[in-house]
């Protein structure tokens, strides 16, 4: 409550404040306005005093204004500290800062409202030209990320042509060059429509048959860089809910970081596991191994431990399998190798499977 010995402090701090000051009435009517709220909504004092604080404000933050002016003397809070924009006497928006409190009157204990408005559109004007860079930032790391992720399909399609030339033409060789380029069609629409995400389109996929496709489509790299391919499995059928492409984009980045680490030749194991309610997918190598102070880092954009990589293949996969539910663990031995785990619930809908026996023909090697 204010007491008269204080009046006259009051009175000199809210007409010198640096910033905006305004006292309210119970009904939003401005009852006295400092200069430096004149100043910053462009007004003279006599056009403000009698009219309201809705009458300035810009009318998307209408709503939002009268319900905390409105909770404040209800006395429902204390404080309101909310940043909003009101509209200078030439028409431009101005982003301000309000922090607001109720005080009482000592003769009549009618309910006020006491406003300090600061000008924060410099501030804002910073934080959106910070914002636009992030964004052409991300857009950089999602351009590069796209061309990472094509110049796998890329490599596929060479490799199977090379095999053309030296082994003559097969018809399976067609369907595979074909579905690759769907691929790289695919990955370029996604950059497109980067503007407007969609979700992914999830259904109910025999993760089998999935893997299976992979290897095949891994083929010709495996055969080229002297790396066998096996994959093995512990039941016949197994169904997630997935988008089926993001899921192999995911797996074929797995297999070739596998091809990679064996420059002599060796072997890339696919390991698909049943555990509980959930699926796990082991990608391992024979490769070199990651170091421990390497292996933390994998993930992060533009790590990589390649000569000629860029480290987005790895975020882009930790990204489509947390979209998923899933989650993806790394364990690696220098001279021994690395595993890559994928965990991934399984689909709500799952036929009946087979015996643990039946799974020995469930795999496939390339």
């Amino acid at each position: 409550m204010l007491k008269s010995n204080d009046t006259l402090f009051f009175s000199a701090a809210f007409n010198h404040a640096p910033i905006g000051m305004a006292l309210v009435s119970a009904s939003g009517t401005w009852l006295r306005v400092n200069r430096s709220l004149c100043d910053i909504l462009g007004y003279p004092e006599a056009e403000l005093l009698g009219r309201t604080f809705s009458d300035v404000t810009f009318h998307e933050d209408r709503g939002t204004s009268w319900e905390n002016f409105n909770l404040l003397i209800e006395g429902t809070i204390n404080i309101v500290k909310l940043e909003k924009r009101y509209v200078h006497k030439n028409g431009q928006l101005i982003w301000v800062a309000v922090h607001a409190s109720k005080v009482m009157s000592e003769s009549t204990g009618a309910p006020y409202i006491l406003a300090q408005i600061q000008d924060i559109s410099d501030r804002r004007k910073t934080e959106l030209l910070l914002h636009n860079s992030e964004k052409l930032s991300l857009v950089g790391q999602m351009a590069a990320g796209v061309a990472h992720e094509i110049r796998n399909p890329l490599t596929a399609v060479k490799g199977f042509l090379q095999l053309m030339k030296s082994e003559g033409v097969k018809e399976q060789y067609y369907d595979i060059v074909f579905s690759e380029f769907h691929r790289i069609e695919l990955i370029l629409t996604e950059l497109l429509v980067l503007a407007k995400p969609q979700e992914a389109k999830m259904e109910s996929k025999d993760l089998n048959q999935l893997l299976s496709e992979v290897v095949t489509l891994m083929e010709s790299q495996s055969i080229m860089s002297n790396v066998r391919i096996r994959f093995v499995c512990a039941l016949p059928l197994i169904y997630i809910d997935c988008d089926e492409n993001q899921i192999k984009q995911v797996v074929i980045n797995l297999v070739k970081n596998a091809i990679d680490a064996m420059p002599d030749g060796g072997e890339a194991l696919i390991d698909l596991q049943l555990l509980g309610d959930e699926v796990q997918i082991v990608v391992s190598d024979q490769g070199a191994g990651i170091p421990d102070d390497q292996l933390e880092k994998i993930g992060q954009p533009f790590f990589t431990s390649k000569e000629n990589g860029n480290g987005l293949g790895m975020m882009i996969s930790f990204k489509i399998i947390e979209n998923h539910g899933g989650r993806i663990e790394i364990e690696s031995k220098v001279g021994e190798g690395t595993r890559v785990k994928i965990r991934l619930p399984i689909g709500q809908n799952q036929p009946p499977t087979a015996r643990a026996g039946d799974a020995a023909g469930c795999g496939s090697n390339a």
